[in-house]
């Protein structure tokens, strides 16, 4: 087979000075491309507006008001734009620059984001983003882990916001709504929109707080089993408090979260510079100081940088508690001290401080125990004292009964004799020593069960990274490269998961796990799904490889392995080519990754018979 050479590149079709070479998404509004500026000769992402869309004039307003308001942005963490369609094309489209990685929502379900902390430095830089497109009037809508791209090429490795599809500009004169429509995702829609109200700034705060507390828990907060019930708990402000979900998750964090998420907007951060600040203070508590270096580091290489986090945090908590403390902060220093044993149970120190402060505070309470007590008996005592000199005052004598007056003698009145001193009262029998209480023999024996034997601890190290990890069919484990797992007596079932890999599962007991300690699992990847859209008789040929035809892969998509040779087992590039009848041979490079579903349209090239 010849060698293709660039001219023999697969062509999807042509926009105006664009190749559109590969499909790579879609979504309501528009689908996305991977393409080339034939006049920069560079890759750029090609955002079409859907046919049935863009036969609307209002839709295609709306469109292009949505690329004149993303234009004026220019942030790190923000997708640039560069090209838009006029207001009078036939089609509406967007131009923007290529973003060689994946989803948020990608990323994090196949490499994981590990500590919570982790997930507060994404967000925050998506709060540093939100500031500067708010300050430009421009309010995204609909933020959620599908619109938030991981920048993993050569180069600055970011996070960046895409997809102001459905941007809403807040400029004066620029009111264009979209009345009686609900758009967005339900688990992450603001409640207000929802209601049908005004959206601003603070309704991007409310869909950034989801996903914080979706990174920070692995769990959506309003997740319901169906849109109609999310929308229903969103508005009630119903879910389930994030630390009841995390125990990792610091309280700072948690209450950042909670605020973010008020129903109503007069209660959250008022702004996304307030909610970033907040973020700031919070990661800065825990030693992440320069978070902008610290997510870079993480994206570089998540793994070391997850394995290296927990000892960090436990330092920077350590030093706030006892800081705390010193301070007279209690309530402070437990919190950090709280964070210090999610990571480690057995933290001596924590636990030396714990004891401190446990006996500080029963010493507190014996003083007012008994200085109550005191008081107390002074007043037992005084009320008894009054009692006995009110017992011993002579009655008064008695009345005599009224008689005839008669006149007395004029002599002395007789001595009035003194009251006999009040006798002392009895005094109180010595307390009874308590005798010492003897001992009685069992007069039979009682059998003493056997000590049950302690648990046994294995460690398995999972390559890439275990979504789930289950014991005996109980999730032990979420989004971890390296599980740890408690076996008593008897057999155990362990199974690991991760979406782009086929289940692991093993029998093990306490006696294997003992000898071996540690396990390495590298968990096999599953297959890509190709199916090839148009001419249904083109063929389809991989790495020189035929694999059928358009139509045999729409009828059951073609099961396509990782290439062999590929940097990692679980993502790497092959050559597709595509020939269709009457036409040259199309070739492009594929990116594959384990068990990802990928759609390659094939239409006829411009100019082709």
């Amino acid at each position: 087979m010849a060698t293709p050479t660039a001219r023999d590149r697969y062509l999807v079709r042509r926009i105006d000075r664009y190749e559109l070479i590969e499909q790579v998404g879609t979504g309501g509004m528009s689908a996305v491309y991977r393409g080339r500026d034939t006049v920069l000769d560079r890759e750029v992402a090609v955002k079409v507006l859907h046919p049935h869309l863009a036969a609307r004039a209002e839709s295609r307003a709306r469109f292009s008001r949505e690329a004149r308001a993303v234009a004026r942005l220019s942030h790190p963490n923000i997708v640039e734009i560069y090209d838009y369609s006029g207001d009078d094309a036939d089609e509406s489209w967007i131009v923007t620059e290529f973003v060689h990685g994946r989803t948020l929502r990608a990323f994090a379900e196949e490499v994981g984001v590990g500590a919570p902390e982790v997930g507060a430095l994404v967000c925050r830089a998506l709060a540093d983003a939100l500031v500067h497109a708010h300050a430009a009037g421009v309010i995204h809508r609909d933020l959620k882990p599908d619109n938030v791209m991981v920048s993993e090429g050569e180069g600055r490795r970011a996070v960046k916001l895409a997809d102001f599809g459905i941007a809403r500009i807040l400029a004066l004169g620029d009111k264009m709504t979209m009345t009686g429509a609900l758009v967005g995702s339900p688990n992450h829609m603001a409640p207000e929109i929802i209601e049908g109200r005004d959206a601003d700034a603070r309704s991007d705060v409310f869909s950034l707080g989801t996903i914080l507390y979706w990174l920070t828990t692995g769990a959506l907060p309003f997740d319901a089993p169906n849109p109609t019930a999310t929308m229903r708990r969103v508005v009630d402000g119903e879910y389930p408090d994030p630390r009841s979900s995390a125990k990792a998750l610091g309280g700072d964090l948690a209450r950042i979260i909670r605020r973010a998420l008020e129903r109503d907007p007069a209660r959250r951060q008022q702004s996304a510079a307030e909610l970033r600040d907040e973020l700031d203070r919070a990661l800065a508590a825990d030693g992440l100081e320069r978070p902008e270096e610290e997510l870079g580091a993480f994206l570089s290489d998540p793994e070391r940088f997850k394995r290296e986090l927990p000892a960090r945090l436990v330092k920077a908590r350590l030093a706030r508690g006892e800081d705390c403390l010193a301070r007279g902060e209690v309530t402070r220093a437990l919190d950090a001290f709280d964070g210090v044993l999610a990571l480690e149970p057995g933290n001596p120190v924590v636990l030396r401080h714990l004891a401190r402060v446990a006996r500080r505070n029963r010493w507190r309470r014996a003083a007012r125990v008994a200085a109550l007590a005191a008081v107390a008996a002074v007043a037992v005592a005084a009320v008894a004292v009054t009692a006995r000199r009110f017992a011993h005052r002579p009655a008064p004598p008695p009345v005599a009964a009224p008689t005839e007056a008669r006149p007395e003698p004029r002599t002395a009145p007789p001595p009035v004799a003194e009251p006999a001193p009040a006798a002392a009262p009895p005094a109180e029998p010595p307390p009874a020593v308590a005798e010492a209480p003897r001992r009685v023999e069992p007069t039979t024996q009682r059998a003493v069960a056997p000590p049950r034997p302690a648990p046994v601890r294995l460690a398995v190290q999972v390559r890439p990274y275990a979504q789930r990890a289950l014991l005996d069919g109980v999730e032990v484990a979420r989004g971890a490269q390296r599980v740890e797992f408690d076996l008593g007596p008897g057999k155990h079932r362990l199974r690991l998961e991760h979406p782009c890999c086929e289940p692991y599962e093993r029998s093990i007991d306490a006696a294997e796990a003992a000898r071996l300690g540690e396990i390495r699992v590298p968990l096999a990847p599953r297959p890509a799904l190709l199916r090839v859209e148009g001419d249904a008789e083109a063929r389809v040929w991989l790495d020189g490889k035929l694999l059928g035809t358009a139509e045999d892969s729409r009828r059951s998509p073609f099961r396509v392995p990782v290439p062999a040779g590929s940097e990692t087992p679980y993502e790497g590039e092959a050559e597709l080519r595509i020939e269709a009848p009457g036409q040259a041979p199309a070739v492009a490079p594929l990116r594959i990754r384990a068990g990802q579903e990928i759609t390659v349209p094939a239409v006829r090239q411009e100019g082709t018979p």
